[in-house]
Order: C-alpha cells, then sequence, then structure tokens
C-alpha cells in the first residue's frame, strides 16, 4: 500500500453524477449502470486506478490479475451514498480483500461536511501515508505488519483486511525477493522495503522455493 494521489476526473462529470443521488437505493441502482456517463467514469476508474496502483490491491497489494479488478468504495454505498462517485473514495481491490474481508463494512469513523475532512477507521489510500500507520518486520520466510506506535488505524487495517495471515505474509516476502515495483507493497515505503530485501537477500532469511 502506498499513498495514492487524487485521480484526474473531470469535475463536471463527477458533479453531474454526484447530483443524481438521492439516497442509498438510487446510489445503487446509478452505479450498475454500465450507460453513458455512468459506464464512462467507471472505466476510467479502472483504467486510471491500474496505473496508479500497479494492478496491485490498494489494500493487501497483492497483484491484481484480473481484466476487470474489484472497484471499492472505501466508504461503502450505504450510508456513504453521496461519495458513491468521488473519485478518492474509489479504489481497486482484489476479491479477498473486496469481498472476503471488507464487504460492506463502514470505515467512516466520523463524517465531516467534506470527505477530505472525514474520519476514517482504517489507513485511508489518498489520505493517509501508510508508513505513518503501519511497520513491518522479518521473521519465518514473511514479512509481518504491525501498528506504527499503536496507531489504531493501523490495527484496524491489519484486522479487517486480515495482513497478519501467514500465506500474505509470505507472499509479501516473495514480492520482496523478486519484485521490482516496490512502492505498492503495503505498508513500505522505497526505503523500507530496502532494507527488508537487503536483510533476506544478506541470508538472515531463506526463502524456499
Amino acid at each position: 500500500m502506498k499513498k495514492l494521489n487524487a485521480p484526474p476526473f473531470d469535475i463536471k462529470d463527477v458533479r453531474f453524477l454526484r447530483s443524481k443521488l438521492t439516497d442509498v437505493p438510487t446510489a445503487q441502482n446509478l452505479w450498475k449502470r454500465s450507460d453513458g456517463k455512468y459506464g464512462n467514469f467507471k472505466k476510467n476508474v479502472t483504467t486510471t486506478m491500474k496505473a496508479a496502483q500497479s494492478k496491485r490491491c490498494a489494500y493487501c497489494g497483492t497483484r491484481l490479475f484480473e481484466e476487470r479488478p474489484h472497484r471499492d468504495h472505501i466508504a461503502p454505498k450505504s450510508p456513504h451514498f453521496r461519495w458513491t462517485f468521488w473519485p478518492t473514495n474509489l479504489v481497486l481491490a482484489c476479491y479477498c480483500c473486496n469481498v472476503d474481508c471488507k464487504g460492506e463494512t463502514d470505515t467512516v469513523a466520523v463524517v465531516a461536511a467534506s470527505y477530505r475532512r472525514t474520519t476514517f477507521t482504517i489507513v485511508h489510500p489518498f489520505l493517509d501515508d501508510p508508513a505513518d500507520h503501519l511497520d513491518f518486520g522479518v521473521a519465518d520466510n514473511a514479512i509481518l505488519i504491525s501498528p506504527k506506535n499503536g496507531s489504531a488505524k493501523g490495527a484496524e487495517t491489519i484486522r479487517l483486511f486480515n495482513l497478519m495471515d501467514p500465506e500474505r505474509a509470505k507472499e509479501r516476502a516473495k514480492d520482496v525477493l523478486f519484485d521490482e515495483d516496490v512502492e505498492h507493497l503495503h505498508g513500505l515505503t522505497r526505503d523500507m522495503f530496502l532494507a527488508a530485501a537487503e536483510e533476506l537477500r544478506g541470508g538472515r532469511v531463506v526463502m524456499k522455493t
């Protein structure tokens, strides 16, 4: 996971789409549409965020192999229908994070007048720097993630997305050894990645292939 920049969408289109949102059922029905501005917006989300996320899940950092990965609403459409088409409320996520883990969980702690001022229970891909909330260590052929300085957001992110699952921890270690787009690994800045990679390649952790 890395801090993402606000995606470039036509503000006029966003305002048009938001103007149609009156309640939760309406938002859910409009999101299902694939015609006109609704379909174009969703296609743009997929195309734009694939590039921004380097085809990695915004939450766990694993590769997105699907042609059409899940578009996840960070703040769910119910009850937060007014953010259904808000660009910084949308990321691409793997099936495990979007369906098995997050589902319809409400990640909003305190609703504010604007999206940017709203408080979330998890590390927000656009509003938070993961390095402020997540730390990691290397042990037992795995990269282990933990809350940084007791961060409540970090702890909830780890819990909600099951980031300490043994298989996910081992997958992160494989990424460190064999992948190069390091800025997209969950909870790792580039400098932190390089330190982990150096430790792994130095022989202190031996990967079995």
